[in-house]
């Protein structure tokens, strides 16, 4: 046999025990992995919450934190309710957005103020979400008739 075939042979058996040490390796590793897995560790190393048994948990937020059993209405800031009175007396039904414009306020903050006085039957909401129509009650005939 020629040096060089030798030669060749002697590199690719070292190649050979590189990929063998590699081998090992890896393999090492898949097994730490599983291990982890198995433990329920997550790659940022963060574990896995137990599963609880029994009632679920109620889901809270902030506010319900705060005042988790309010059942009377909202009070409104002074002249609030008035200024959305005031609104729809000039122009009546408006949607949410024109109301809202009218009154310098955003449209979530205007649904917090006049959710009171839709209850209290001050204003009336007819439609749903696109059609949404805010208008005063019709008045009675008696107040019709009177000057």
């Amino acid at each position: 046999m020629s040096e060089h075939i030798l030669a060749a042979i002697v590199t690719l058996e070292h190649e050979l025990e590189a990929l063998d040490q590699k081998r090992g390796d890896l393999e090492s590793a898949i097994r730490a992995l599983r291990k982890l897995a198995d433990e329920g560790v997550t790659p940022n190393g963060r574990g896995r919450r137990p599963v609880k048994r029994g009632r679920p948990r109620k889901q809270t937020n902030e506010r319900t934190k705060r005042a988790p059993h309010r059942t009377a209405p909202r009070s409104l800031p002074d002249g609030a309710g008035a200024a959305i009175v005031t609104a729809l007396r000039t122009k009546s039904p408006q949607s949410p957005a024109e109301l809202a414009k009218a009154l310098k306020l955003s449209r979530a903050t205007l649904t917090y103020q006049i959710k009171p006085l839709i209850k209290s039957g001050a204003v009336v909401a007819t439609g749903a979400t696109m059609n949404r129509q805010f208008s005063l009650p019709p008045r009675s005939k008696a107040a019709k008739e009177a000057p």
